[in-house]
C-alpha cells in the first residue's frame, strides 16, 4: 500500500474519533460540557453534570468510535496502529479547537474489536482499582496501562498490537496529568466517599 492511501486511511480514523458525542450529547441538554465539572469532553464528564444515562450515550458513541477505526483497517489491510489515530482524534478533536476527552473510552472500543475477553478483564480491573481508591482516573491509568499484558495473557502474540495499547496507556497516563496533581493536593473528587456526619 502506497503512503497516499496510508495517509487516507489514518485520516479518516483520525475524522472518525474527533467527532465529540460528549459535547453533542450535552449540547441536547444545553450544557457546553466544557464549561462544567472537569471540562474534560468525555463520558465521565457527562455522567457527572447531565446525568447517567447520558453518560451511558457518551460511552456507547466514545466506544463506537474505536470499534469503526479497528474495522475499518482490518478490511482496507492498513497497519493496525492507524487505528490509533482515532484516540488522537478524541483527544484533540478538530472540530473543538483541538480539544477533547482523555482517550480512555475510545482505547476500550479498539480493544473490544481486537480482544472483547481481554476488554472484559480490563474492565474488571478498572472496577476493583476504583473500589478500592475510589479514583475513577486511577482506574482509567491502572485498567489502560495494564491493557498490553492482558493481551499477551490471553494468547495474542501481535506485537504490533500489544505495542499499541502500550502507546495508548502511556498516553492515557499523560492525559490523566491534572488528575494525578489534583490526587497529590487531595483536591481531587471522590466517589463512594460519605459524608462527614
Amino acid at each position: 500500500m502506497d503512503w497516499q492511501a496510508l495517509i487516507g486511511a489514518g485520516a479518516l480514523c483520525y475524522l472518525l474519533g474527533s467527532v465529540p458525542f460528549s459535547y453533542l450529547i450535552a449540547r441536547f441538554k444545553n450544557i457546553d460540557i466544557r464549561q462544567h465539572g472537569s471540562g474534560n469532553v468525555g463520558a465521565t464528564n457527562v455522567t457527572r453534570v447531565v446525568g447517567v444515562g447520558y453518560g451511558a450515550l457518551a460511552l456507547i458513541g466514545d466506544m463506537g468510535k474505536g470499534v469503526a477505526a479497528a474495522w475499518f483497517t482490518s478490511i482496507v489491510n492498513v497497519p493496525l496502529w492507524l487505528s490509533s489515530l482515532a484516540v488522537v482524534g478524541h483527544n484533540w478533536s478538530i472540530w473543538l479547537k483541538f480539544r477533547g476527552g482523555k482517550g480512555v473510552a475510545t482505547t476500550l472500543g479498539l480493544l473490544l474489536f481486537f480482544s472483547w475477553p481481554a476488554l472484559l478483564v480490563t474492565v474488571g480491573i478498572w472496577v476493583v482499582t476504583v473500589l478500592l481508591t475510589r479514583y475513577v482516573a486511577v482506574g482509567s491509568m491502572m485498567a489502560l496501562v495494564l491493557i498490553p499484558g492482558v493481551l499477551y495473557l490471553f494468547g495474542t502474540r501481535n506485537f504490533e498490537l500489544i505495542g499499541l495499547f502500550g502507546v495508548l496507556g502511556l498516553l492515557t497516563v499523560w492525559q490523566h496529568r491534572s488528575n494525578i496533581q489534583r490526587i497529590s493536593q487531595g483536591t481531587e473528587g471522590q466517589i463512594f466517599k460519605k459524608r462527614a456526619e
